[in-house]
């Protein structure tokens, strides 16, 4: 049986199938303890560009006693005009809290990607085990949730499943990938502004943001989440 630490393994050669990956160099490299948390916590992971993805990130946060976070997050350059695609997996001992969506707000939404998204919907609906732990996300967030997020707290023998699903999801977000085209003139600089918008929603309201403004301070904690993400 599959373990969601298993996860991210094949996430890398999925997305090595459909565009070559170029290792990125952080402003703050991995690993990292915080010093602020003591050194109990350690964070490492691995960052990539390409030339559709300003970020491709496999992420992993280890706590000192029954907990892990997975964070997968690929954040498309902002001429292509797409979703951004994420994944949330926390391993708490027995439970999971599991998150696999892609943000429609991610670049300013002037394509919408129905297909898509219906797709996504299709998808999930093959999961009905897993949906019966849906949960509301947060107020604030849930504003760049799209009509087909998978949020759920689910039991560990559900791992298998959520890797599943999370691979559904990759396999089609890079089908899209593929045929995907820049805007330019006009169309571009809105999606630019939107984009903006959207970075501050994500900054006030965005889980990993908050852990990386507790880890490091407030400062250099957006600085780090940004840089790691969204390349800015």
């Amino acid at each position: 049986m599959k373990s969601i630490d298993q996860l991210q393994s094949g996430a890398i050669s999925l997305i090595k199938q459909t565009m070559p990956l170029t290792p990125v160099q952080l402003k703050y490299p991995f690993p990292v303890r915080p010093g602020r948390m003591l050194g109990l916590i350690k964070i490492d992971g691995q960052v990539y560009r390409s030339k559709k993805f300003n970020r491709a990130v496999l992420m992993q946060i280890h706590f000192p006693v029954f907990m892990k976070v997975y964070s997968t997050f690929l954040a498309p350059k902002i001429e292509y005009d797409l979703p951004v695609f994420l994944c949330e997996a926390v391993k708490m001992g027995n439970k999971r809290v599991f998150i696999v969506d892609a943000h429609k707000g991610g670049a300013g939404g002037e394509k919408q990607y129905d297909d898509f998204f219906d797709r996504l919907l299709e998808i999930r609906g093959r999961y009905p085990e897993l949906m019966k732990y849906q949960k509301v996300a947060a107020k604030g967030i849930s504003s760049v949730n799209s009509k087909a997020v998978c949020q759920v707290k689910i039991p560990c023998e559900l791992d298998e499943q959520a890797i599943s699903i999370f691979t559904e999801y990759l396999s089609a977000y890079m089908e899209l990938i593929k045929t995907s085209e820049p805007l330019t003139g006009n169309a571009l600089e809105k999606i630019k502004a939107s984009f903006k918008e959207y970075l501050v929603t994500v900054v006030d309201h965005d889980p990993g943001i908050k852990g990386n403004i507790l880890f490091f301070g407030r400062q250099q904690g957006i600085e780090r989440a940004l840089d790691i993400f969204y390349g800015v």
